[in-house]
């Protein structure tokens, strides 16, 4: 049995550990309630770009639009992995490495290239270990994305997308569904498609538009906007997925610790009263001995 200096050491270590992830849990509850409202915020903005686009695609031809090209075959990807640049979040990362990884065996089997654009430092150091190439990476600002970042996205894929480098853009997150629950998902970001856009339009409102300019030119106009606040809207629930992953892991580990300390304290107190039990005895055969 450990004495009772190493047991009181391991219960003072133990304490200051529950104490780190317990504040550690409550600044990503406080980052997490940000990242909702900015969520939020984000949303109406998003909304009725949707459903101006939506409203243009019922009137024109989108075959002949670039960012509404649709390959006949997929020849190469390009993926916006978005992982967190720390760790202490449970399975945030681990899930969405999974998905990376079966995304990489289906483009083997297909004879597909892919290519990757980084927000977190862990997907960046996983394609590094694996040897896959990254076109950008944006790494350091996954907990609180920066719409710089946005728009160095956009304009890369949106260029390289228009130019027939790419036949497919695709976002890889944990989508955020509950503080307890983040799914890893895979979504595609282009080309669009005039169903994507109808889904995401709110069509409640069934107003005559007058447009100008031509529609085309309002189209080309609204297309990377709306790419942008899809790319935006999904790093927000990337980073609240990181910081509720991270809250409820420092709770566990926080938890734990207490359990720890409890059991620690019982052993600590045995030892003790094993100890005190000793002397005593020692005591009374001292006395017997000089009787």
């Amino acid at each position: 049995m450990p004495t009772l200096a190493v047991i009181r050491k391991r219960i003072k270590t133990v304490t200051n550990t529950a104490k780190i992830t317990k504040a550690m849990k409550m600044i990503a509850a406080v980052k997490l309630r940000k990242m909702q409202q900015q969520a939020v915020n984000a949303r109406a903005y998003s909304r009725k770009i949707e459903e101006m686009v939506h409203e243009i695609t019922a009137q024109i031809d989108t075959t002949l639009h670039p960012l509404m090209r649709r390959p006949e075959k997929i020849k190469k990807s390009l993926i916006i992995l978005a992982t967190s640049d720390r760790g202490l979040c449970g399975g945030y990362n681990s899930n969405i490495i999974r998905l990376v990884s079966q995304e990489i065996l289906e483009s083997k089997k297909e004879n597909r290239e892919l290519e990757f654009i980084t927000t977190g430092r862990k997907g960046r150091d996983f394609l590094r270990r694996v040897n896959l190439p990254i076109k950008l990476d944006l790494s350091g600002s996954s907990g609180s994305p920066d719409y710089s970042n946005v728009m160095d996205i956009a304009n890369a894929i949106i260029k390289d997308f228009s130019d027939a480098n790419y036949d497919e853009v695709k976002f890889i997150y944990n989508r955020f569904v509950s503080i307890l629950t983040q799914k890893a998902t895979m979504e595609q970001l282009l080309p669009i498609t005039r169903t994507e856009v109808s889904e995401h339009a709110d069509g409640s409102e069934d107003i005559k538009v007058i447009y100008e300019p031509s529609l085309g030119e309002i189209l080309s106009s609204l297309l990377p906007r709306m790419i942008e606040s899809r790319i935006y809207h999904t790093l927000l629930e990337s980073a609240a997925s990181e910081h509720a992953a991270r809250m409820t892991a420092m709770d566990s580990s926080t938890n734990n610790a207490k359990e720890m300390t409890d059991h620690l304290t019982l052993v600590m107190n045995r030892a003790r009263q094993s100890t005190i039990t000793k002397e005593l005895m020692d005591i009374v055969n001292g006395a017997e001995a000089m009787r």
